[in-house]
């Protein structure tokens, strides 16, 4: 897949304050790349400096080999949806779509034809003299969404679509976007929070802190392979261990020995490191079970959350420190599981992920 989307260097400052630090990545054509991090991390102010409605300090942004950076946004080719749907109140849901297509002047059946053609494909066909206020928040975005791809361009930016549907409709809404945009083959870029939503509608995913990108990558190798400390905590639950390389090339965690497999390079002899662990990879051990690691413990609470149940323990050696497990109903019925209960935890070394505590990046 070529580039079709490029940024540069891209600093953003306002007044003194950094809000975006030496942003460097490129968007394939036909990719759905989502901007994931916490409030306040500049992915918004990225979409909207790729938009034009914001201009960068420094950097450059190049679209399809033409240089945007500094084109006003109504000679850049997107289309753009917005949290708040942004419809027009006082047009009908025909006019809304239109919108584009008139500024264009198209010729008035070239554009009955686009706009029919498209509330089709959003699922809204029969809509076209309603008003945005006699929809529900779902059929208002899909009406937005249909009003961005009007003039079919060749990058659509989604910022935070779904963030003001209720969860039923966000999960329902995430699906049909991720479908359309696959069949459509457009070029998309969206803003979220929710990574959930990250996960499940993108091709990659870019991961943002305090003004920088921590990581690029799929959805499975930001959950699988985190970069830094901070890509692990965000995307999904850990257990985080403080430890210490020892001499064997194991770690120390207070009185517990931990073989670890997540990382390209060894950590350094007597360095004080984080161990992570997600609870889905810790599992009760069965007779002839050979994990890599395999720690006493006994269980201190059960919480239920659906499809399986948290379970928090306490490892002999680890002193106060709790470790949470995602054990199946099954597991669970199969061990009787219930507070009090010990076992021995079994972890393999590929699943425990080692980060040095000084230069925060995987080691």
């Amino acid at each position: 897949m070529t580039t079709y989307l490029s940024v540069e260097r891209v600093y953003k400052r306002f007044n003194d304050t950094p809000v975006l630090e030496d942003i460097n990545l490129g968007v394939k054509k036909g990719e759905m790349l989502c901007f994931l991090g916490p409030s306040g991390c500049g992915k918004t102010t990225l979409l909207r400096i790729i938009a034009g409605l914001e201009t960068q300090s420094a950097g450059q942004i190049t679209q399809d080999g033409r240089d945007i950076s500094r084109l006003p946004p109504q000679l850049r080719d997107y289309g753009i949806v917005f949290q708040s749907y942004a419809l027009f109140p006082n047009l009908t849901i025909f006019d809304n779509v239109a919108y584009g297509l008139v500024n264009r002047k198209m010729k008035r059946a070239a554009i009955a034809d686009r706009v029919n053609e498209l509330l089709a494909l959003v699922g809204l066909p029969d809509a076209q003299k309603k008003h945005p206020n006699q929809l529900s928040g779902g059929q208002q975005q899909r009406i937005a969404l249909a009003r961005a791809l009007a003039t079919s361009p060749g990058l659509l930016l989604l910022d935070e679509p779904l963030s003001a549907l209720d969860a039923r409709v966000r999960v329902r809404l995430r699906q049909e976007i991720r479908q359309l945009q696959q069949r459509l083959g457009v070029t998309t870029i969206m803003v979220t929070h929710d990574q959930e939503e990250a996960l499940s509608m993108a091709d990659r995913i870019v991961v943002m802190n305090q003004g920088v990108i921590e990581q690029i990558g799929t959805p499975h190798e930001i959950y699988r392979e985190p970069a830094s400390p901070f890509v692990a905590d965000f995307i999904g639950k850990v257990n985080l261990i403080p430890a210490e390389v020892a001499r064997d090339g194991s770690l120390k965690a207070g009185a517990i020995a931990l073989r670890y497999g997540c990382g390209s390079e060894r950590a350094v002899l007597g360095s004080k490191v984080s161990a992570f662990v997600r609870p889905e990879d810790i599992h009760l051990s069965a007779p002839g079970n050979e994990a890599d690691n395999l720690l006493p413990a006994s269980v201190e609470k059960l919480e239920f959350l659906g499809a399986f149940c948290r379970v928090s323990f306490k490892v002999d050696g680890l002193g106060e420190q709790e470790i949470v497990a995602d054990l199946s109903f099954h597991e669970m019925h199969r061990t009787r599981l219930q507070p009090g209960s010990r076992f021995n935890l079994a972890i393999n070394r590929e699943h425990v992920c080692v980060f040095s505590a000084a230069k925060e990046r995987l080691q």
